[in-house]
C-alpha cells in the first residue's frame, strides 16, 4: 500500500456501560488448577448487532493521525502524565481476577494457557484442505508495486489473495508470513489461513471480462500475467512458490483502529489502546519484528455464529516480519518511526553526527531472511514504523504477560513452525529458530527483570495442608546466574507477616478460617528483590480450594 512505512520514509529523505460478561465454563476449559469459581474467562462481546459501515482507512489515519495528531494528544493528557510521574500509569481495562486476557472476539486464550500439540501448532489457523491451483481462475490483479498479487478461486471454490517473493528475494515474505501467522495465532489472536502453495501461471484460467487498468485497458491475458511477473521470484521448475491466504469468512468492514471505540459496534465497550492484547501486541511484535503494525494490518469481519452476528477482529498482512517487508535491507525497521522526530532532531542539531537507525545498513544474512537478526536488538526501544496509542500504553505488566505467552513456546515447537515456512535452504530454517530464540531470550530477561519472574501459580490440598505452587521463568529458560529464594509473607488483618525465605517454589498455607488468604511472593536474586505478586487463595463454594487473584501491579 501507498501508506506503508517505505513510501512514507521518503518524507522524512463512550457514557459509562456495564459490560454484560457470560462465563463459559465448557469454552474457557482447564487453564490452571485451583481456580476461584469467580474468575471471569470469557468477555461477552459476541451480541448481535446491526451490521456497521465499512471503516476506510487512508494516509490520514496511518500516517498524519499517527505520527502527529495522537501524539499531541497524549502530551496535552495531564492525568496521563501525573500517573507516569507518580509511577502508576493507567492499567489495561480487560484483564481477569487472575492478571489473564478473557477470551473475546478480538481474543482467544490458546498455547500459554491451553497448551496446543505440535500437529496443532504447525496448522495454525488453517482448516480443511489446502488450496489446489490445478484448476484456478484469476479473478483479480495487482500490477503495482515491487511484487505483484493475484485474487484466485482455486478447484474447491475458495477465494485466496496469493502474494508472491520478490526475485531477489525468494521465500522471504511468503516464509516470514507463514511462521507469524502459526505464532500470532498460538498466542492468541485472529489471522487469516495462510498457506505456501506452487503455481504454474499457464494452467491458471482468467475470468471472462477481467482487464487490465489504465488509459490501454483491454482483455487481461496470459501475455499481461508474464509481464506482472516479472519481478516474482520463480523456482527451477518454472513453478512460482507463492503465499496464499484464504478469503476470511464474512463481510469486511474495513481496519479496526488501535485506538478509541467503533462507534457503530455496540459490542466494542473498552477503548482499544486499553485493551491488554493490543498493548502486549507490541512485545510480541518486535519478537517476531512485525514493524508494519497499523490500522491498515488489521480488519473486521461481520461474521455469523451461533444465530447472532457481529465483529471478529482479525491481524493481517505479516509479509514484513521476521526480516520481509519490500525493501528488506533496510536498517531502521523495528528501531525507529518511519517519521521519527527525535533522531531528526538530534541529526539537526548535531549537523550529521549522530547515526540513526535510518543511516545504518546489514548485511543480508540469507535471501529468505533478509537482514533479520538478534544483534542490537533492544526489545525496550523497539518502534512499529507508526506510532501506536496501545503500543505506547504498554505498561510493565501488560509486557510481563506477552512475556509469558513467547516463552510458552518450545525451540522444538518452533522449529516445528519454523519449517512449515518449506526454506529451500536448511541454514535459513536454524539460522530463522536461533534468532527467535536469542530474540525470545532478550525479550524475556529484559522484561521479567523489570518486574516479576514468578508464573503458572497453583494451589492444592496435600498430605501436609494447603500448597500453592509456582514456577520462576527466569530459572526455568536459564535467564539467570545463581539461585534464588523466595521470599513471601501473608497478610493478618492489619499488617504482613514476617517474611519468611525459602529456596523452593512451594508455599505451605494456613487455610484454618473460613475467608480468603493472601500471600505475598518476591524473587530474591543476587540481593536484588523482585516486583512483588499477591496471590488470594479461598475455599470454593461448592468445596475445595482455588486461587481467587493474581495482582502483579
Amino acid at each position: 500500500m501507498w501508506t506503508s512505512a517505505h513510501s512514507f520514509k521518503p518524507m522524512r529523505n463512550k457514557t459509562s456501560i456495564v459490560l454484560v460478561i457470560l462465563l463459559f465454563i465448557g469454552a474457557a476449559g482447564v487453564i490452571r488448577a485451583g481456580q476461584s469459581d469467580h474468575v471471569i474467562w470469557v468477555d461477552y462481546d459476541f451480541r448481535d448487532i446491526p451490521e456497521p459501515k465499512e471503516r476506510k482507512v487512508g494516509l490520514y489515519d496511518s500516517a498524519f493521525q499517527s505520527e502527529f495528531v495522537d501524539p499531541i494528544k497524549r502530551g496535552t493528557d495531564i492525568p496521563r502524565w501525573v500517573r507516569l510521574a507518580a509511577g502508576n500509569p493507567k492499567q489495561a481495562e480487560n484483564v481477569n481476577a487472575l492478571d489473564e486476557v478473557p477470551d473475546s472476539s478480538w481474543f482467544t486464550n490458546r498455547h500459554a494457557l491451553r497448551p496446543m500439540t505440535v500437529e496443532q501448532l504447525v496448522r495454525g489457523p488453517n482448516r480443511g484442505a489446502p488450496p489446489d491451483f490445478t484448476n484456478a481462475t484469476i479473478t483479480r490483479f495487482k500490477e503495482e508495486g515491487v511484487t505483484p498479487g493475484l485474487q484466485l478461486v482455486d478447484a474447491h471454490g475458495e477465494e485466496y489473495v496469493i502474494k508472491f517473493d520478490n526475485i531477489k528475494y525468494p521465500d522471504l515474505q511468503s516464509g516470514a508470513e507463514v511462521i507469524s501467522t502459526k505464532i500470532l495465532y498460538a498466542s492468541g489472536y485472529n489471522v487469516p489461513e495462510n498457506y505456501i502453495a506452487y503455481l504454474e501461471p499457464g494452467k491458471l484460467k482468467i475470468k471472462e471480462g477481467l482487464e487490465t487498468g489504465g488509459k490501454t485497458k483491454h482483455p487481461f491475458t496470459h501475455e499481461d500475467l508474464t509481464k506482472i511477473l516479472k519481478n516474482a521470484a520463480r523456482k527451477p521448475d518454472g513453478k512460482y512458490r507463492v503465499l496464499a491466504s484464504k478469503m476470511l469468512k464474512g463481510k469486511p468492514k474495513g481496519p479496526f483502529s488501535y485506538v478509541g471505540l467503533r462507534t457503530d459496534d455496540a459490542n466494542d465497550l473498552i477503548a482499544h489502546e486499553h485493551r491488554r492484547e493490543l498493548r502486549g501486541l507490541r512485545a510480541i511484535a518486535s519478537w517476531i519484528n512485525n514493524w508494519d503494525a497499523k490500522d491498515g494490518n488489521t480488519l473486521d469481519m461481520y461474521v455469523e455464529q451461533g444465530g447472532r452476528k457481529f465483529l471478529r477482529h482479525y491481524l493481517i498482512d505479516f509479509g514484513s516480519s521476521l526480516g520481509g517487508g519490500k525493501s528488506p535491507t533496510e536498517y531502521f525497521h523495528g528501531r525507529e518511526y518511519a517519521f521519527d522526530k527525535v533522531n531528526i532532531i538530534k541529526e539537526l542539531f548535531t549537523l550529521g553526527l549522530v547515526v540513526t537507525p535510518d543511516e545504518k545498513s546489514a548485511p543480508v544474512v540469507y535471501p529468505e531472511v533478509g537482514i533479520f537478526s538478534a544483534e542490537d536488538f533492544n526489545p525496550g526501544d523497539w518502534k512499529p514504523s507508526f506510532q501506536s496509542v496501545a503500543f505506547d500504553n504498554m505498561t510493565r505488566e501488560d509486557a510481563m504477560w506477552a512475556t509469558r505467552v513467547i516463552l510458552s513456546f518450545t525451540e522444538n515447537e518452533l522449529l516445528s513452525i519454523v519449517k512449515t515456512a518449506e526454506y529451500s535452504n536448511p541454514k535459513a530454517t536454524e539460522y530463522m529458530l536461533r534468532t527467535l530464540i536469542d530474540r525470545r531470550q532478550q525479550i524475556a530477561t529484559y522484561w521479567l527483570k523489570e518486574g516479576s519472574p514468578l508464573s503458572h501459580f497453583a494451589v492444592s490440598k496435600t498430605g501436609d495442608g494447603t500448597e500453592i505452587t509456582f514456577e520462576d521463568l527466569l530459572a526455568q529458560h536459564d535467564l539467570a546466574s545463581g539461585s534464588a529464594e523466595y521470599q513471601y509473607e501473608t497478610w493478618q488483618g492489619e499488617r504482613w507477616s514476617q517474611p519468611t525465605s525459602t529456596s523452593k517454589r512451594r508455599i505451605m498455607l494456613d487455610m484454618t478460617s473460613n475467608g480468603p488468604v493472601k500471600v505475598r511472593v518476591r524473587t530474591l536474586r543476587e540481593h536484588k528483590a523482585s516486583k512483588p505478586v499477591v496471590i488470594t487463595v479461598q475455599n470454593k463454594i461448592a468445596g475445595g480450594i482455588g486461587i481467587a487473584r493474581i495482582e502483579r501491579t
